[in-house]
């Protein structure tokens, strides 16, 4: 608690000297409220308000079981203190997404087959404190300073992350690796297996997996040209930072974000299924991949490290999964609580042949939707996935909305990507970015005009 409200202290102190120099400068300042709140989500400020007692104390899935009053909610509250809008509850039909996580929700929620509904009601709050939070920023805010604000974060943050990035691994200061997250340096050294930059994440995969969505923000803006030479200067530092966090999944990823968002860009108004896709998209894809696995410098990370031992770990994983989707195949056990569920089970119970699989969330988020929500959620996941895609790639064939629909771009590769490998992309430090990536691409959508 003394690392968050320090690390709360050095951001706020951070964000009002920004405020002062800006203000001096005779400059626009609005944007650095949202920027502070955006800013926070990576660092999980939160202050738990309870903690419900179960058998897995670690948590019962992806967020924990803690229920948190969390930044955004107070920052609500300071936005409905200075304007407080008739439709604050209401949805329009670019919320439609809202309203099936909600139905999820109530589902679970009632789920016999829920062993830890406090766990889900934890869920249910953060997942309202940010909703709350985006529409009345949404509200409150332009789309131009909704973009500063993350554009602005963003740079914070990816600054901070290559800098301690370079202390670790490169500079071997292992201390860094225990500032922001406890446990870090644990999961830095892969448990001794191999190292890997974490930045103010927990595992080499969420600095990864944040890297590579601010990887195609910047791209989106550089390409648009929006603040093109800083971007570019970011690009870099970025791409080192991926780099250096020594994770195959990061390495993948990124190449992929690169060649769909460069190849949307140019080809928005061509169809999806074409032969430019196969020529032009794809084949210099699967290239590009082929050398960094077997001929790049980067190849000894695929090939002489623990993988197997890694693919494994998974498989047995992905197996347990697949077996409480065969329990419960409609409506899952409930969100956030497949952990839980597997530790009560003594079917699952007597699968569990090591602490990994007990203690950890399955490391396949496309499962873990299947398992907790069942084939409701996981079809609604599909659409979501598909739609959002669909989306985007219209609204930047009509010149509209172009940094967030390009970023929303990079969203769904990587958590595809990640999704198949890891559960970072359900954790309370990135859930977030895709509810803010999700809510304003929808928002400024040529479709909800």
């Amino acid at each position: 608690m003394i690392q968050k409200i320090l690390t709360f202290s050095i951001l706020l102190g951070i964000y009002f000297s920004w405020y002062l120099i800006l203000l001096n400068k005779g400059k626009d300042t609005k944007h650095l409220f949202l920027s502070f709140v955006i800013t926070t989500i990576p660092f999980q400020m939160s202050i738990p308000v309870f903690t419900p007692i179960y058998e897995t104390m670690s948590g019962t899935g992806t967020f924990t079981s803690k229920i948190f009053l969390m930044i955004p909610l107070v920052s609500s509250a300071i936005l409905l203190w200075t304007k407080r809008p008739n439709n604050l509850f209401s949805f329009d039909k670019n919320e439609k997404w809202i309203a099936c996580i909600y139905l999820l929700i109530l589902v679970s929620m009632f789920n016999p087959n829920n062993y830890a509904i406090l766990a889900t009601a934890g869920f249910a709050v953060l997942f309202t404190s940010y909703i709350l939070f985006f529409k009345l920023t949404y509200i409150n805010y332009s789309p131009y300073l909704i973009i500063n604000a993350i554009f602005a974060s963003f740079s914070l943050l990816c600054l901070v992350q290559f800098a301690l990035s370079i202390l670790y691994p490169l500079l071997e200061v292992s201390i860094v690796t225990t500032i922001f997250q406890s446990g870090g340096e644990e999961w830095a050294t892969r448990n001794d297996t191999r190292s890997g930059a974490i930045g103010i994440f927990v595992t080499p995969a969420n600095l990864g997996l944040f890297s590579n969505i601010a990887f195609g923000f910047f791209l989106s803006t550089y390409l648009t040209g929006l603040k093109k030479k800083l971007s570019l200067v970011l690009i870099i530092l970025i791409s080192i930072t991926i780099f250096l966090t020594y994770s195959r999944t990061s390495y993948i990823t990124v190449v992929l974000i690169f060649c769909a968002i460069i190849y949307i860009y140019k080809y928005s108004k061509k169809t999806l299924i074409s032969l430019n896709l196969i020529f032009i998209g794809i084949i210099p894809a699967i290239l590009i991949l082929y050398w960094v696995i077997f001929y790049s410098p980067l190849s000894e990370t695929f090939l002489n490290t623990n993988a197997d031992q890694m693919y494994q770990a998974r498989l047995d994983h992905w197996l347990i999964g697949l077996e409480i989707f065969k329990i419960s195949p409609i409506v899952g056990v409930g969100i956030n609580t497949h952990l839980e569920y597997i530790n009560q089970t003594a079917e699952l119970n007597n699968k569990i042949h090591n602490e990994f699989l007990s203690t950890n969330p399955i490391h396949n988020i496309h499962l873990i939707i299947l398992a907790e929500t069942g084939l409701i959620g996981f079809l609604l996941w599909i659409i979501y996935l598909v739609s959002s895609f669909m989306k985007a790639k219209f609204n930047i064939a009509n010149h509209n909305n172009l940094v967030l629909s390009l970023t929303q771009i990079s969203l769904i590769v990587s958590f595809i990507i990640f999704g198949f490998t890891d559960w970072a992309p359900l954790s309370p430090s990135i859930f977030p970015l895709f509810i803010l990536f999700t809510y304003f691409n929808n928002k400024y959508s040529y479709h909800s005009k």
